[in-house]
Order: structure tokens, then C-alpha cells, then sequence
């Protein structure tokens, strides 16, 4: 009897994702800053697909940068390279490596392919290169980006709203209704003042969270924020609701 509720329970959430690839209208998906957002919108069943940020590390001002230029240097060999980071083997594309506002250390240096080598590996390299025609197709969807700013004590937040305004309207530009968040966290908050607080500036959500513990490190429950669920209803409501 376990068996085949574990067995129905796969199709069902199968059939779910199905469901949501063919939803010809809305379009949900991660603009970085690392993989957690990839993996917050997995687990509210809200991902539509992987974009060319979802699993790497990078910041606003470089993905904006690819993106006005419509990707043409992002797999480019000549700004390709190998670096190092956590003792692991990653490559890095540092055409775009200056920024004016202020950043978490690991999202600066260029944008880092942290878990595909598009260097070296045939079918990584194309794998990307799908994610990147696919975004330049987009036309005419109700689309929500989802940004995860890192961190950072001194960021102009103004700015960083600006830039995502920007990223946006390319999007509109072709027909796209394009709904963006974005957030943050101050970790190292009493347990008894978790909470979140929302700000709206321009077409933009924002959203800072008051968490315990910082999201990094090798525990997935926290590096992936699983751990503050539960103040992460209200901005998955917003997206929720930001679909319809």
C-alpha cells in the first residue's frame, strides 16, 4: 500500500510539471543570483524552466549586460576561463567583471557557470545555449523573474531596483507582461523577530527577510533557505497571484 502511494504521489507531481511546461501564457523562472531562487520556485511547483541564470552566480548588472547584447559573448571562448572556487573546478566568463553597486563576494569576478562546463563539455555548452535562444523567443507571456540578492550591508537598493526595471523591460519590449521580485535577507535575527518585510519601488516587489541563520554553507536546508519556509509564503502568494 506504501508503495503505490509513493507511486501515485510521483505521477501526480509528474503531471504537474507537465501541466505547467504547456502553460502557453504564464512563464516563472530565476534570474540568479545563485541557485537557490532555481531551487525555491522547484519546490512551490513554480518553475516553468531552467534559465541561462538558474544554476550559476552572477549579479544583475552582468546578467543585464548579456542580456542587451542578446547573449552574443556569453559562451564565447575568448572570455571563457577555469577558476576555482570552493576547491571545485568552474568556468567563468569575465567579459563584464566592473560593477557600481555593491554585491556578495561570490557574485562578482564575471558570471560563473558553477555547475556546467561550457568550456569543455559538448553537451553542457549546448545545453546552455538552448536556455539562451529560449529567453529570446519569449513573446508575448505573462512572465515573473524572481531575484535573490545575496546579502550585501551596502547595497543601493534604489539602484539595484533600477537595474531590474531595465531587465524587464526588454522583456516588455516584446510583448511580455513581466512581473519582477526580488530578496534579500539580514541574517542573525533574534528567533522571536523572524519576519519579513515588503517594499514596492517603481514595478518592482522587494521583499527582506530576518532569518536566523545566513543562507550558505554545505547543509542544503539552509544554504537553500528551506529552513525559513514559512516565511516565504507571502512572497510565493505574490507570484501565485501574480499569474493570474
Amino acid at each position: 500500500m506504501i508503495a503505490l502511494k509513493k507511486l501515485w504521489k510521483h505521477f501526480a507531481n509528474t503531471g504537474k510539471k507537465f501541466i505547467r511546461r504547456l502553460d502557453r501564457k504564464n512563464v516563472v523562472f530565476s534570474i540568479g543570483e545563485n541557485c537557490l531562487t532555481d531551487d525555491l520556485l522547484s519546490r512551490n511547483n513554480l518553475k516553468s524552466f531552467s534559465s541561462p541564470y538558474s544554476t550559476g552566480r552572477s549579479n544583475i548588472e552582468y546578467i543585464l549586460a548579456f542580456e542587451q547584447e542578446q547573449f552574443s559573448s556569453f559562451l564565447c571562448p575568448d572570455y571563457l576561463t577555469y577558476e576555482t572556487v570552493d576547491n571545485k573546478r568552474v568556468v567563468r566568463n569575465s567579459k563584464y567583471v566592473s560593477v557600481k553597486n555593491s554585491y556578495h563576494p561570490s557574485v562578482l569576478n564575471g558570471f560563473e557557470f558553477t555547475h556546467h562546463d561550457v568550456l569543455g563539455d559538448r553537451k553542457a555548452r549546448q545545453t546552455m545555449q538552448k536556455r539562451c535562444e529560449r529567453q529570446l523567443r519569449l513573446k508575448n507571456k505573462n512572465i515573473v523573474m524572481l531575484y535573490h540578492h545575496r546579502y550585501c550591508e551596502n547595497t543601493d537598493v534604489d539602484f539595484l531596483c533600477m537595474q531590474l526595471s531595465e531587465l524587464a523591460q526588454l522583456y516588455r519590449e516584446r510583448g511580455n507582461k513581466v512581473s519582477v521580485l526580488w530578496f534579500t535577507q539580514i541574517p542573525g535575527t533574534d528567533p522571536q523577530k523572524r519576519r519579513i518585510e515588503k517594499l514596492i519601488t517603481g514595478d518592482t516587489n522587494g521583499y527582506t527577510f530576518y532569518t536566523e541563520q545566513e543562507w550558505k554553507g554545505s547543509d542544503p536546508q539552509i544554504f537553500f533557505g528551506r529552513s525559513d519556509d514559512d516565511l516565504f509564503r507571502e512572497m510565493i502568494r505574490d507570484i501565485k497571484m501574480s499569474l493570474k
